[in-house]
């Protein structure tokens, strides 16, 4: 009887274990940044891969490079100017992908607390509302 116990209970310890990795969790992806000089704005971009079934929130950021970190949206009006405006949070479908780009969604580092020159690296923290945070390493690139 302990056998066939032993032998269910080790059945269901895979199953489960199945079940939990079939789905891949968020992650983000080619991170990078624009060069900027102390003092002024920059940027930092990246793509949020999200394979699970449920969608998720992207809440707020934070980086020790600017003294404000938003996460903004640009986008061209109906009268050809381009718009930026701050967002409060931004959606992050299931099973999909969400670029942040040049254009469209970023992070905006605001009052640099440090020159950002090519080749410099330093930390983005990104806090969802179920991933939790997530922490990667924006690379600043000449484009």
């Amino acid at each position: 009887m302990r056998k066939i116990i032993r032998t269910i209970l080790v059945f269901a310890t895979l199953l489960l274990s199945a079940a939990c990795q079939g789905e891949g969790s968020l992650s983000v992806n080619e991170p990078w940044a624009r060069p900027g000089n102390a003092g002024n704005v920059g940027a930092a971009y990246f793509t949020i891969n999200n394979p699970t079934s449920q969608p998720d929130v992207l809440l707020s950021a934070d980086a020790d490079v600017a003294a404000q970190v938003e996460i903004h949206l640009s986008r061209i009006n109906e009268d050809g100017t381009m718009e930026m405006r701050p967002q409060e949070n931004v959606p992050v479908p299931s099973g999909g992908s969400l670029a942040f780009e040049p254009g469209g969604f970023h992070v905006m580092l605001i009052d640099l607390q440090q020159d950002l020159r090519p080749g410099d690296t330093f930390e983005l923290t990104l806090t969802f509302q179920s991933a939790a945070e997530r922490t990667v390493t924006i690379e600043v690139v000449e484009n």
